[in-house]
C-alpha cells in the first residue's frame, strides 16, 4: 500500500476502530448539550460562550504543536519538509478545534443569559 489517500484513511480507520463507539457517544452527548443550550439561551449567548471557549482551542493548538512530535516518537529535527510541518499544524489545528467543540456546549448551557 503506497502513500495514497485511501490507504491513509484505511490506516486511520483501523487505528480509531476500537475507540469509535466512545467517539460517537461523546459526539452525540455534545450535540444534545448544544441543542439544549441553543434552546435555553438563544444564539447570542451561545456565541458569547463560543468566544469564551476560543482560548481553550488556542491552548489545544499549542499543546498539539508541542506534544504531537513527542507522542509519535519524532523530534523537531525530523520535521524536514513542508508536508511534515503542514501535517503537524493540521493535526494541532484539529486538536484545538476538538478542544473548542468539547468545551463550547457546556459553557453555553451553564452561562447566564444577559436579560
Amino acid at each position: 500500500m503506497a502513500f495514497s489517500f485511501f490507504g491513509i484513511l484505511a490506516v486511520l480507520l483501523e487505528f480509531i476502530r476500537p475507540f469509535l463507539p466512545l467517539i460517537l457517544a461523546v459526539i452525540m452527548i455534545e450535540l444534545v448539550l448544544l441543542v439544549i443550550a441553543l434552546r435555553k439561551n438563544g444564539l447570542l449567548n451561545s456565541l458569547r460562550a463560543f468566544r469564551s471557549a476560543l482560548p481553550i482551542g488556542v491552548v489545544g493548538f499549542f499543546v498539539g504543536i508541542l506534544t504531537i512530535p513527542w507522542i509519535t516518537g519524532a523530534e523537531r529535527s525530523n520535521l524536514a519538509g513542508v508536508i511534515d510541518w503542514l501535517s503537524l499544524f493540521g493535526a494541532s489545528f484539529l486538536l484545538g478545534l476538538v478542544a473548542l467543540l468539547l468545551v463550547w456546549p457546556p459553557l453555553a448551557l451553564f452561562s447566564r443569559s444577559q436579560a
